[in-house]
């Protein structure tokens, strides 16, 4: 199990006091094996530590499917979440982002990709019959409380993977398939180009994500232009996006000119 190896890990000091526990190679990959064990899969994933990666990144490389991770970023984890299952939910997230073709366009910025993956972990660690709090564990220590360039804050992150915890318990009990009813007023659909997932924007001027296998997780806001060419501001982990009056989004490019991006069209009931 990976808890014994990690053990062979752990430094002990003269006064028997134990140290920072280190996430090695054969750690690393006990850790994917579990993962992908419990999904039917088979383990053909080439994990590898990199001092160079920050956290831990999912990426091809010819034909490999690679998870790296920063020993010393997963080691100060385990020492804070005080359970080897902080180690596995991250892997869980960077082996969905392989399963659900997130790395073919590694350059992609897409919120609703990393909750969906956020939420897979949390039904993964479900299954392997962790409990809510240790599935949660590394996100509390390693979610941003604003978010970053590529992550949700924290709060959409625990949300999502709370659902998929939720879920996997569901099925695990062989309760009826749940009936998600969205008790909030939805006013616009968002879709960004080249991106699978939807967004919506409610009453209030939430940016949610929300798919048929979760209930909606705020990530963002919408807020109403009064003055200038654009009816809207979609905000998100500090990227700024326009809604002009024909509903198309825009942003700035790096070289100064408008890009058209997606379109944000009036939630209909044909879109219900």
């Amino acid at each position: 199990m990976l808890r014994t190896i990690l053990s062979t890990a752990l430094l002990i000091s003269g006064s028997c006091l134990l140290a920072q526990a280190r996430m090695n190679e054969a750690a690393a990959k006990e850790a994917v094996y579990r993962v992908v064990r419990h999904s039917g899969l088979l383990p053909n994933f080439t994990v590898r530590e990199d001092e160079q990666v920050r956290t831990a990144v999912a990426y091809i490389k010819g034909h490999e499917r690679i998870i790296a991770y920063d020993p010393a970023f997963i080691s100060s984890i385990l020492d804070s979440a005080r359970t080897d299952l902080a180690a596995v939910s991250i892997m869980a997230h960077e082996i969905a982002h392989h399963l659900l073709g997130h790395t073919l366009e590694p350059d992609a910025v897409r919120p609703g990709d990393e909750l969906a993956c956020d939420r897979y972990s949390g039904f993964i660690l479900q299954r392997m019959g962790a409990t809510l709090d240790a599935t949660l564990a590394a996100m509390k220590i390693a979610g941003d409380v604003h978010g970053t360039e590529r992550h949700p804050p924290r709060h959409a992150r625990l949300e999502a993977i709370e659902q998929g915890w939720s879920e996997a318990l569901h099925l695990a009990r062989g309760d009826d398939p749940v009936d998600y009813r969205v008790e909030r007023d939805f006013e616009h659909v968002v879709r960004m180009a080249g991106d699978a997932n939807t967004y919506y924007v409610d009453a209030e001027g939430k940016l949610v994500w929300f798919n048929a296998h979760a209930q909606p997780i705020e990530f963002g806001t919408c807020i109403a232009q009064t003055n200038g060419e654009f009816r809207y501001q979609l905000t998100w982990q500090g990227h700024r996006f326009n809604v002009d009056s024909r509903n198309a989004i825009w942003r700035q490019a790096e070289h100064g000119m408008p890009l058209q991006v997606g379109r944000m069209e009036p939630y209909g009931s044909g879109q219900h």
